[in-house]
């Protein structure tokens, strides 16, 4: 299985400040950087953003109308994701068998995929919103694209190369972030079918982030020699979080779709 430690887990001050958070593992190991698995198991063992920040030692006045954010890099850009809780049972479960790893494998994702496919076939609105907001890539739109044309098409050629499209779509299934991104799609399209608050876009730059980086555009810092111990203490909290009691990977329970 492949690993990926590219993602940071970051916390936004609403004055324009952020802060890497930083993991004290229980193998003495520090990092600031993870696996998307590792930090959707590692929040989604509390109930909310607010239990998290205690968990990170971020509380108090500096932790009020701030937010926590996945950031990584992609084509010199920094790209953000939304954390997820304890409600995300689904993903929980995913995470944890997956822990430090960033694909799935096809026996595991195949009924997931049946359930996606029979979902949009009936809720074409349903589509629409994952496929018009932030929940899928590129590559997945254009496999799904693919796969769907073929399989409603009655031309000869287009059904003898459909097998192809759906291994392609396969494949894009076995991306945990492919996974993770429809089930928070999925979670916030319900939400707002109920006319409830969905959580903010960690892409949404506020206010006084945009003011802070105009101001730092026009103002660059000077850069000052900082000791060693100094630098180690900026920056991020340190924390313990033992994982060997949760990881499973035996475990593997899906929630049924409704």
């Amino acid at each position: 299985m492949a690993k990926s430690n590219r993602y940071c887990l970051v916390y936004h001050f609403k004055n324009g400040d952020k802060r890497n958070i930083k993991i004290t593992f229980e193998d003495g190991k520090v990092r600031q950087t993870f696996a998307l698995t590792e930090i959707d198991f590692m929040t989604s063992l509390f109930s909310d953003s607010d239990a998290f920040a205690r968990f990170a030692q971020i509380d108090g006045e500096e932790a009020k109308g701030g937010y926590f954010a996945i950031e990584y890099k992609s084509n010199n850009k920094i790209n953000s994701l939304e954390l997820v809780f304890s409600d995300m049972k689904f993903i929980n479960s995913v995470a944890k068998k997956y822990f430090g790893e960033s694909n799935l494998s096809k026996e595991d994702i195949l009924s997931y995929m049946k359930w996606f496919l029979d979902k949009i076939d009936k809720d074409s609105e349903f589509l629409n919103f994952i496929s018009t907001h932030r929940y899928t890539n590129g590559y997945f739109k254009s496999a799904l694209s693919e796969y769907l044309i073929l399989k409603d098409s009655y031309e000869n050629d287009a059904r003898s190369i459909l097998r192809r499209a759906e291994i392609k779509l396969i494949k894009e299934f076995m991306r945990y972030k492919t996974i993770r991104g429809l089930e928070v799609g999925r979670r916030n399209y319900e939400l707002m079918k109920a006319n409830k608050l969905v959580p903010r876009n960690p892409n949404e730059l506020t206010s006084s982030e945009i003011a802070r980086k105009d101001y730092e555009l026009n103002h660059p810092k000077k850069v000052k020699k900082r000791s060693r111990l100094q630098k180690e203490m900026d920056n991020g909290q340190m924390v313990l979080f033992d994982v060997s009691s949760y990881t499973d990977s035996s475990i593997f329970e899906p929630q049924k779709k409704r």
